[in-house]
């Protein structure tokens, strides 16, 4: 063989061996490096999803602040204000406090106080009435159907007062109703032994426009309360969604603290003087 046969041999081999070995680093890589699974998305809840998830979630505990946002919290009331179109009240403050001063048997100086000198109140709605709608189905535990009915009579009892220029109309849908009513099942512990809270929105008279109250069916410690024991705490609360602020007298039904469960003649005095007033400034 000559030296030149040799010599193409050895470059022929040399490549041979070069482009094997490229052959091998160069191999595929894995699918996942190539084709990596799409960052997983969060799902989103469909349009309306939490309007029918609304009486689910009255089933949770009431903890989170920012239900309250917007709203100047007092107690067991939070009052928020709008604008509307409603015509403003005619207002004589003289007239006001003297009528207020010639009013036997109520505590309307104590609710004045409690309310920062500020009244609010419904419209006249004997013509058409005001609507309720009261939460008649629960997924909390030990929920009882009598719940729904205590809170109705609780209305009920209110307004056997004649002389009230309103009405009460129990209605199915709740989003045509100026108050609501709805279950929780309890209270944070932060906010102590509370059971109930109301929220209304007023107008920039006074006007009320809309309230709506939560009712916690366990105390902060888990226990149930019974109907009986409930009923008091929602006729307590429906007095606010009223107009009604808090007396000083624990022998009243707006009392801060539960001490009895029917609502008395001051505190139907006091409701019947505050619908002979105007709404706004009492002092």
């Amino acid at each position: 063989m000559r030296r030149s046969d040799v010599t193409l041999i050895v470059v022929v081999g040399a490549l041979a061996v070069f482009v094997a070995s490229q052959m091998v680093t160069r191999r595929p890589l894995p699918r996942h490096v190539l084709a990596p699974q799409p960052t997983p998305v969060a799902d989103v809840a469909p349009a309306g999803a939490a309007q029918s998830a609304n009486q689910a979630s009255a089933a949770n505990a009431v903890s989170d602040s920012t239900r309250n946002a917007g709203l100047t919290v007092s107690g067991d009331i939070a009052v928020g204000t709008t604008r509307s179109a409603s015509v403003a009240p005619e207002r004589d403050l003289t007239q006001i406090r003297a009528h207020i001063a010639e009013t036997p048997g109520t505590y309307m100086t104590d609710m004045i106080a409690d309310l920062d000198g500020r009244l609010v109140r419904w419209p006249d709605r004997r013509q058409e009435g005001l609507r309720i709608w009261v939460q008649s189905s629960s997924a909390i535990p030990n929920w009882d159907l009598q719940y729904a009915q205590l809170a109705r009579d609780a209305f009920d009892d209110w307004g056997r007062d004649s002389e009230l220029p309103i009405r009460f109309d129990f209605v199915l849908d709740s989003a045509s109703s100026d108050i609501r009513v709805v279950w929780a099942n309890r209270f944070d512990a932060s906010f102590g032994q509370r059971v109930g809270m109301t929220r209304r929105t007023s107008d920039q008279f006074g006007w009320l426009v809309n309230a709506e109250i939560e009712v916690a069916i366990h105390d902060s410690a888990g226990r149930t309360i019974p109907p009986p024991g409930l009923a008091g705490i929602v006729r307590h609360e429906a007095g606010h969604a009223l107009g009604m602020g808090h007396s000083r007298d624990q022998r009243t039904k707006m009392f801060p603290t539960e001490m009895r469960s029917d609502i008395t003649s001051a505190d139907r005095s006091t409701l019947r003087l505050l619908y002979q007033l105007p709404p706004g400034l009492a002092r």
